[in-house]
């Protein structure tokens, strides 16, 4: 995966955090990835590109409608994933996984010029830092703890301001 360009959707006609609108060369598939688990969530990073499911097990299968998701793990063990739910960035902080940045992600450049029909997704830290100093305006990620349980998580900011 390579990071092409950058935008940040402030959202400032709505009471919602800003979020990073990213421009990439491919979405890699999820066959690509190696899932580790901890707590309940299961996550999958390469080069930057990061996918995670909440899923316990037998009982815990009405997310995505009982969809199952294949996936293997970081020692090779093929898992089904029956029903699992998507989660947030914040989650996936709290483990040893990340930290991991969500994000509004696209392969397609006419998506990033017209500003919607993204795929969400999420991206390591590191790699949203790499795609914010792409923006064209002076922004960086700041870290903010949200909700009850102070979830970790990095929002764009302006410089010398807030997010």
């Amino acid at each position: 995966m390579k990071i092409l360009d950058c935008q940040v959707d402030w959202r400032e006609d709505v009471a919602n955090d800003p979020r990073l609108e990213v421009l990439i060369d491919e979405i890699p598939d999820r066959s690509e990835l190696r899932f580790e688990h901890e707590d309940r969530i299961w996550c999958g990073i390469k080069d930057g590109f990061v996918s995670y499911f909440a899923w316990s097990g037998d009982g815990n299968d009405g997310g995505y409608c009982g969809q199952c998701f294949e996936i293997t793990t970081t020692d090779g063990e093929e898992v089904t994933l029956k029903g699992p739910w998507s989660s947030r960035a914040g989650c996936v902080n709290q483990r040893s996984f990340g930290p991991v940045v969500d994000v509004r992600l696209t392969d397609d450049p006419t998506v990033l010029e017209r500003g919607y029909t993204f795929r969400g997704g999420a991206l390591t830290l590191s790699a949203a830092k790499q795609a914010i100093d792409l923006a064209d305006e002076d922004v960086h990620l700041e870290r903010r703890l949200k909700y009850s349980s102070d979830e970790p998580v990095w929002l764009p900011a302006r410089d010398g301001g807030e997010a």
